[in-house]
């Protein structure tokens, strides 16, 4: 049977602005994020034109691997990376992984844009910023939805975690939920305390540390359902903080 493979990409930019109080008086600093051009050595070109975006570079460079497109291995790969002054890449961090083979596969394409980067600015100063990337590997056309699909192993887990006493069982679950919606809070929310609760604290951090990187919660009424689970406290202190 022939399947047809899509690429759906989104990007973000970390970009930190500051302002220096002085004298009483507020001194703004100019930051702009760091900006693929899809041509080699185009550091030095700093006048704005149209490139390529990484979004068409990736689409047009990463293939499907065989074997995941084969057994249906699908979802959203998030990898972070930092553009430094000289354009290239360093730090390359995958935040959420579809599989091995899907990680190898969008690192050796990323590596290929070194040079290919104009970086980011602090005022006039070319600085190390962190950028990160999602690439959605979907099989068919359309046939699977992410955010239902998340939904339901969302609730697989809740109902493991709370009525059937089953933190490893709802631990899988939540795993499969956030493969598919990598920057679902409350999914990893729910992971997080799951994690604390077979007492994997360093895992429940690093989940809660990427609600924080997220923007945190934005409705926080679901929140009053975990209250009373031991992990409440530290989570709301990391996100929060």
């Amino acid at each position: 049977m022939k399947m047809k493979l899509f690429f759906l990409l989104m990007i973000t930019a970390v970009i930190t602005l500051g302002q220096n109080q002085k004298q009483n008086m507020l001194q703004e600093i100019k930051c702009t994020p760091p900006r693929f051009t899809g041509i080699e050595k185009a550091v030095p070109v700093l006048v704005e034109e149209k490139y390529m975006t990484i979004d068409e570079y990736i689409a047009k460079n990463v293939v499907y691997p065989d074997e995941d497109a084969t057994y249906f291995n699908q979802g959203t790969e998030v990898i972070q990376f930092n553009v430094t002054p000289a354009g290239e890449l360093a730090d390359i961090k995958v935040v959420n992984s579809v599989s091995k083979s899907i990680d190898t596969e969008v690192i050796r394409v990323l590596k290929t844009t070194n040079g290919m980067w104009k970086p980011g600015y602090n005022d006039d100063k070319a600085v190390a910023m962190e950028k990160e990337i999602s690439i959605v590997f979907k099989v068919g056309d359309g046939m699977n939805d992410f955010r239902t699909m998340g939904k339901k192993y969302y609730a697989k887990g809740s109902t493991a975690l709370f009525m059937k006493e089953s933190p490893k069982k709802a631990l899988r679950n939540f795993d499969k939920g956030i493969v598919l919606l990598p920057n679902d809070c409350a999914l990893l929310a729910l992971r997080g305390l799951t994690k604390y609760e077979i007492g994997d604290k360093d895992g429940a951090v690093k989940d809660w540390t990427r609600i924080k990187s997220l923007g945190g919660f934005e409705g926080e009424h679901f929140l009053t359902s975990f209250t009373n689970m031991k992990g409440y406290a530290q989570m709301i202190n990391v996100v929060e903080k």
